[in-house]
């Protein structure tokens, strides 16, 4: 996975005008990314803000704009993302958990959950840099403009870029139509399978579409800011879906004349790779890390937590939240698993302690990840205790288990993170207070430096 993500800031203002480094922040709140090139004074580049998220229960949009936000790097112009606009029905697996957001753009009262998000996204679509504005969902069957069967006739959604009307008068990429049918016969020459073709389809939302006037995309046209709808089926798999939706997005941005690069081959099977691999969740400012590629447990015991905590990870449409004393993993509309929480005060006086892996000795930060073929040990420091949580070792479960080498025979396989008993937690304190954890990976193929800092 790519490494050199932007930080996601929360505030508006700081999200969309200032560029940072690459991780996420994950309250419910959605995240802004701005990407790409830096203008030249007085240069009129093109500005695409792209949507992900805005109905919960279509996972091939919010994940698309994920990649997009994380595994592409944009060459000339700026790309705005939000790939989680809705988040906390992404993670509940609703359309929407107040009602469906996307029919709240001509009117929404001060009382509604949703209202901060949908004025946020009101401003950031009416700013002056923003030229084309791209909202994904799936939608179900196959639209076709004449009935040919139950899945594809005019009243289905799936696989179509959507507009409103055929021009948006006096705006930068305002022939509407034109560059929906140039994305659509782009995309068809990429199909995965015979009946998946690509189709415009204009609602004529001014023509009296009730429904239509509430949403995003009208409102973006009565902004003067020409939008479109992009539609992936939910009658494939969400990989499937996200390849049209990639493949649909990178035709507008070739209408926009944006370059970019990406990291992963567009491909079914790329995609499903690269959404499922390189996943990792920190806390209390990373100082502890979940590999979550491996996570099959539905429960992983009892984790140290600061009351007041934070969340990031490298994918922004992952987050944790907590139930009580309980802590929610959240992958898109996958809860992954949960984990008690012992609430505890947070010492940071140390950012982490000297190791030996394999009989070599390292610095390594709380947060990493260990590698080890046989055997680790973590030296002693002066105040601290080490837990190797699950190895039968040392003086007990209050004990200080560092200056002790354990090797993999010594972990009970049941307190591992992973299914294969592979991943383990070595939790560090200073006095009371919990100080950081490092994650010991057992591994036969060693990588070429032992000690990795996933999310720094």
């Amino acid at each position: 996975m790519n490494k050199n993500f932007i930080f996601t800031a929360i505030a508006f203002l700081l999200c969309f005008f200032a560029c940072a480094e690459k991780s996420f922040a994950h309250p419910l709140d959605f995240t802004v990314l701005r990407l790409g090139g830096q203008a030249e004074d007085g240069e009129n580049v093109p500005h695409v803000l792209i949507i992900g998220g805005i109905q919960g229960d279509e996972p091939g949009g919010f994940s698309a704009a994920a990649l997009l936000g994380t595994h592409y790097e944009f060459k000339n112009g700026f790309v705005t993302i939000i790939p989680n606009l809705n988040f906390l029905s992404i993670i509940n697996r609703n359309r929407g958990s107040f009602g469906d957001m996307n029919r709240k753009f001509a009117k929404i009262s001060k009382d509604d959950p949703d209202y901060h998000a949908v004025r946020r996204v009101q401003e950031l679509i009416r700013s002056p840099e923003v030229d084309l504005i791209l909202n994904l969902h799936d939608g179900g069957g196959f639209y076709h403009p004449t009935y040919v069967n139950e899945w594809q006739n005019p009243k289905r959604w799936g696989n179509s870029v959507i507009i409103d009307q055929e021009v948006c008068e006096n705006a930068r990429f305002g022939n509407l139509e034109e560059i929906g049918r140039n994305v659509v016969a782009k995309v068809n020459e990429n199909l995965l399978a015979d009946g998946h073709s690509y189709h415009l389809k204009n609602t004529e939302t001014a023509k009296g579409d009730k429904e239509m006037e509430k949403s995003l995309t009208w409102f973006a046209i009565g902004q003067g800011k020409p939008a479109f709808g992009i539609e992936a089926t939910k009658n494939i798999n969400v990989p499937g879906r996200v390849y049209y939706h990639l493949h649909a997005v990178e035709a507008f941005l070739a209408e926009a004349g944006i370059s970019f690069v990406r990291d992963f081959e567009l491909s079914a099977e790329g995609i499903r790779k690269v959404l499922n691999t390189d996943m990792y969740l920190g806390f209390m400012g990373n100082r502890l890390v979940l590999p979550l590629d491996d996570i099959r447990r539905p429960q992983l015991g009892v984790f140290p937590m600061q009351k007041e905590y934070e969340v990031r990870g490298n994918s922004p449409i992952m987050t944790a939240v907590a139930d009580k004393n309980r802590m929610q993993v959240h992958y898109g509309n996958n809860r992954l698993t949960n984990f008690k929480v012992e609430w505890l005060e947070l010492d940071t006086s140390l950012e982490g302690m000297h190791v030996e892996l394999d009989g070599k000795k390292y610095f390594a930060s709380f947060g990493d990840v260990l590698y080890v073929e046989k055997h680790v040990k973590v030296l002693p420091q002066k105040g601290c205790r080490l837990n190797a949580i699950g190895a039968v070792v040392g003086n007990g479960p209050r004990g200080d288990e560092s200056n002790i080498t354990i090797y993999r025979k010594d972990f009970q396989e049941r307190f591992s993170l992973d299914t294969f008993g592979r991943q383990y937690r070595l939790e560090v304190y200073k006095g009371n207070a919990y100080a950081g954890t490092f994650v010991l990976c057992f591994s036969e193929n060693l990588p070429e430096h032992p000690v990795f800092s996933p999310l720094k």
